[in-house]
Formats: structure tokens, sequence, C-alpha cells
């Protein structure tokens, strides 16, 4: 929809329909032939690990037209993703050896298992951790032999005690000088979360994949799209990660025989028919998936179109630091309750903030007094009042 897309910047515009098929191609053009700040650009696509991506589609469509330094200087970072992404494959199937070796199945989740299964190579699904699920009674034992096997600890900058409710240890790092990080999980959600998607679902019907010599599970498809919609629409309240997420939707999407029944019914099962709605309606208004107005007509909350309209306006300028970001915490975790609505989808009183386990989450405001509450809204009224008339269709 060039109309959501027109509210942001004519970055954030091109980054994310980087993040789609050839049919992207013309708009992309008429992007390419307007001014750009390209150092911005750059920024947006390192911080979403995009930019190999963006540099093979802006070589293919402007290779002629870009700046000489723009092209060197994106030729190079790309050339670094790479080399990086094919640095992080082989530590992953060490690791995966490494485990193999003591007995324990390994489970890819995220981006190294759409890695494997949906796109044409590792550095073709840009990332810059890996996350491993096995089974709770062996996480232990795993975490210690990876310490043993060029994986470390900062113990200080990730204390165990941090993640007594954490759906994965502490994470672990690169000894061998790389930025790399390892997650290991024993679930897929923090404690107290309130989806019905667990990892004793995944196991039976979890696929295998070849990683040298060795083996791993990764989810099933539709399973897998689950969990990302999730990830992104509550676990990420729909702020960051987002040209990854729509780039995972278009490849998962992207069969013909793509079971999309399956999906709107396993997302009723799961409480997660609002976090589905919104991570594909974006996808398709943002990037141009290609997802069937029937399958969003049975996810959506019931809310009037006009509030939708709101709700997908604000939910769209949160995505990059770029762009204009609502002015208020607390405005903004009542525009995504009101889209992602709640108590409807049988969360209870569940909420992002409420767990300070989940990533990124801003942990201010709420727990505060009601007086000094009250008195910080009071301040941003006009601010608000103006974000709130620029969201309104």
């Amino acid at each position: 929809m060039p109309a959501l897309r027109s509210l942001l910047s004519r970055e954030a515009q091109l980054l994310l329909l980087t993040a789609g098929g050839p049919t992207n191609d013309a708009p992309l053009r008429r992007l390419l032939a307007s001014e750009l700040d390209w150092p911005a650009l750059g920024a947006l696509a390192c911080a979403e690990r995009a930019t190999l991506i963006v540099w093979q589609r802006l070589q293919r469509l402007a290779a002629d037209r870009l700046p000489t330094e723009v092209a060197t200087s994106w030729r190079r970072l790309a050339m670094v993703s790479e080399f990086d992404a094919l640095r992080l494959e082989q530590r992953l199937h060490e690791a995966v050896e490494t485990l193999a070796t003591c007995g324990i199945e390994v489970m890819l989740l995220k981006g190294s298992a759409l890695a494997y299964t949906r796109y044409a190579s590792f550095p073709d699904r840009p990332m810059g951790d890996v996350d491993l699920l096995v089974r709770p009674q062996y996480a232990r034992q795993a975490w210690s032999v990876l310490q043993t096997r060029g994986w470390t600890w900062p113990s200080a900058q990730w204390p165990a005690e941090q993640y007594t409710r954490h759906q994965h240890l502490p994470p672990l790092i690169d000894a061998q000088g790389g930025s790399f990080r390892l997650e290991l999980h024993t679930d897929l959600f923090p404690s107290g979360h309130p989806f019905g998607l667990s990892t004793d679902a995944l196991w039976p019907g979890a696929k295998t994949v070849r990683l040298d010599r060795h083996t791993a599970r990764v989810p099933d498809p539709v399973q897998q799209l689950l969990y990302l919609c999730i990830h992104f629409a509550w676990s990420h309240m729909m702020q960051w990660g987002s040209w990854r997420t729509f780039r995972d939707v278009e490849a998962t999407t992207g069969q013909a025989d793509m079971p999309w029944e399956r999906l709107v019914d396993l997302a009723r099962e799961s409480r997660a028919t609002t976090c589905c709605f919104w991570t594909l309606r974006l996808a398709r208004n943002l990037v141009g998936v290609q997802v069937p107005y029937d399958v969003l007509r049975a996810l959506r909350p019931p809310l009037p179109e006009f509030f939708l309209d709101g709700c997908e306006r604000h939910y769209a300028l949160q995505l990059f630091p770029t762009e204009s970001r609502c002015p208020s915490v607390w405005l903004s975790r009542r525009l995504w309750e009101l889209g992602i609505a709640p108590r409807w989808s049988g969360h209870g009183s569940s909420r992002p903030w409420h767990i300070a386990w989940v990533e990124g989450a801003n942990q201010t405001s709420d727990s505060d007094p009601w007086p000094r509450r009250f008195l910080r809204h009071l301040s941003r009224v006009g601010v608000s009042m103006g974000y709130l008339g620029r969201i309104t269709p």
C-alpha cells in the first residue's frame, strides 16, 4: 500500500521494498532516481543486518547510476557482511557437531532455521546470532560444553540471575574474537507469556536438515511462521526487526501451496490471531507480500476499519528510529493494546512490558506511582494529540 509507505522517509521505504520480491523493482527504481540520504540508508541497513541484500538489489537495479563513493562503500560493507555470515555458519556447524558428539539433539530457530529451509544460502538470511533449541534436561550440559569449544559467557554483562525465567540461558559469545552470539533455548518465550505454542509441539513435526557431517532439526514451516509473527508483534512489540521479519514472511509464504487455513487454525489455538494479523498486514501493505484478504479477515481483531487503519499507521512509524515515532511510551503501549486486543485474544493481564526478560522491553512508566504518571502524561498532552492527529486516517 503506497499510501502507508509514504508516511516513512525515502530511505525507510527503500529498505522495506528490498524485503519483497521482483514486483517491488518499479517502486525501487523510482526511489533510486530521487534524492536519497545514503548515510541514513546505510545506518538503517546495518541496524537490520541488511547490507548484503540491499547491495545486491542496488547492483541489479542501479549499478550504473550510483555515485562512485556510495558504490565503493556499499561494496565493502557487503563483502564484510558476507564474510561474517560464512564465518557464523562455520561456528554454527561446529556448535552442532559439539552437541551431536554429546548425544544432544538440536533444533535451529529463527534465522538459522530459515536459512536452511527458505533461502538459497546461509548469507542470504543475514543474522548476528544463532538460536538453538535443546530439550530442557540437556540445556545445562549443552551450555557448559559449548564453553569448552570456542564460546564464552560474559557473566558480568549477562548475569545468570537475570535468566531464571527466560526462554534461553545466558548468551554465549564467540571466544575467537567475533561479535557473534549464541542463545541456547529451552522454550520459545519468557515465563509468563500468554501463548499456546510450546516447544513440545515443535519436536514431533520438525524436519531434518544437514549441516556438514551432522544434522539438526527445524520447525514445521507453519509453526515457524506462527513463531516469527508472535516474536515480532508481541516480543518486539512491532518496534524492531521489521525488515528481517517481513522478508522471512515473504520467503515462507511464497509457495503456491501455502496452507493458510492451518496457520489460521494454529493462530487461534495459540491465542496469536492478532499477532499474526498485524505481522501479515504490515508485510502485505509495506512490502507487498501476497497475503490473502480472507486470511486477514479471519485473523483481524474486532475493531472498525477506522481504528485498524490508525493503528497500522502508528505501527509503521515505530519500525525505524529515523521516523517520527510516538512521543509517549504510555500512548504507544495503549495503541499496541488497541490493536493486539490482549483481553479479547485471551492474554489476560500478560503484557510484554510486564516481563523484564523480553529483550528491549521498556521497563519505565507503568510501575511509577499514579500521580507521577498523571503529571508526566499531562505534560505530553499537546505532542500526543498532534501525533494522534497524524495517524488518524
